[in-house]
């Protein structure tokens, strides 16, 4: 299996949305050589989102999950990649009945409780 890493000289999705990457260490002077560039995670993200799982995109990066799951959230909240997985109509039902029976439950209890 071959993985083909397309780099760009340029990172497209920070040129696009440059507010993704403004960093809050204006007040800690020695952080700002510290703080997370995002900007090849973002790109290789869009690009593959598509065709790759999450598992897939870290091991290519060579990055941990969870900073490809932040990644993720934050560009599906900018629009710019489309969540794989919708809630559809009955799973949105499911997840309220699951609430309401919770709350049904503990009714339940507080009149026996009372009577």
């Amino acid at each position: 299996m071959t993985i083909k890493i397309k780099l760009t000289n340029r990172p497209v999705v920070k040129t696009t949305n440059p507010e993704l990457y403004v960093n809050n260490t204006f007040h800690m002077k020695k952080a700002i050589k510290y703080t997370y560039n995002y900007a090849s995670l973002d790109d290789y993200i869009v690009e593959n989102w598509a065709t790759k799982t999450i598992a897939q995109i870290a091991s290519d990066m060579n990055e941990y999950a969870y900073r490809v799951v932040y990644r993720r959230h934050v560009l599906v909240d900018k629009g710019l990649i489309k969540a794989k997985y919708k809630q559809t109509g009955r799973t949105k039902l499911v997840k309220e009945y699951r609430v309401l029976m919770t709350q049904v439950k503990a009714i339940k209890k507080q009149l026996k409780e009372t009577a």
